[in-house]
């Protein structure tokens, strides 16, 4: 598995121009308020990994706890339960892959590219639309109807010259009403893959046990450096 899809796991407007831009401005302005607020999230995922080569989709489902550390770094953790099980921890730039089938650990360093993984993990969870309005250039994609909820499609396409060597564009699938945390969102890599993360049951703000984020296997396995 590529180093940076592991990453990636922990991106035609229908409305006038002028009805848009004031919605773009109120969506912007509710996540500046949020991002202050927001400190944890759990939920239930399923991730959608697309590889474009081969027009394929494989699919996992299981749970994620996302916790903001300080200003511009969050940690996080991803239970997967289907269909294989594994856990995934990403803290201080380094991604941990529990593997219980082969009873193997992997470890990777980002070096570099942590910074990066930083911003995208927290878009829409803790950075503010101030800061995605400074690094995206942001439109409205259109709305759509998930689970009875609406909800507004933004896409974001990265002004950094390095952000876009990973990621081509994003989109954020945010309610019309209330907290204005993205439900779904769609990753977009420069080769054609993409990633598909939906969220379901989400809480913000729970309470956390000091060791939830914590990855800890069992005696005897094997740790393996990918990429050393």
């Amino acid at each position: 598995m590529k180093t940076w899809t592991v990453c990636l796991f922990l991106a035609g407007v229908f409305a006038p121009l002028g009805i848009a831009k004031d919605n773009l401005q109120e969506i912007l302005s509710r996540m500046d308020k949020a991002a202050s607020e927001f400190k944890s999230m759990t939920a239930q995922v399923t991730h959608v990994t697309h590889t474009d080569v081969l027009n394929d989709d494989s699919s996992e489902t299981g749970t994620v706890i996302m916790k903001k550390v300080q200003p511009g770094e969050v940690q996080g953790r991803l239970d997967f339960t289907s269909p294989d099980a594994k856990v995934i921890t990403i803290e201080k730039r380094r991604v941990q892959e529990y593997l219980p089938k082969i009873k193997t650990l992997q470890i990777f360093d980002l070096g570099k590219h942590g910074e990066q993984l930083d911003k995208f993990l927290m878009i829409g969870f803790g950075t503010s639309g101030t800061e995605i309005a400074t690094n995206y250039d942001v439109t409205i994609a259109g709305s759509e109807t998930i689970n009875g909820q609406t909800l507004t499609r933004l896409q974001l396409i990265p002004k950094n010259g390095e952000a876009k060597q990973y990621v081509k564009k994003l989109e954020l699938w945010i309610p019309e009403q209330g907290d204005p945390y993205p439900l779904r969102e769609k990753i977009f890599e420069p080769s054609g893959d993409y990633i598909l993360v939906t969220y379901s049951d989400q809480k913000i703000n729970p309470p956390l046990q000091p060791d939830a984020l914590q990855l800890k296997p069992p005696p005897g396995v094997k740790t393996e450096y990918p990429g050393k």
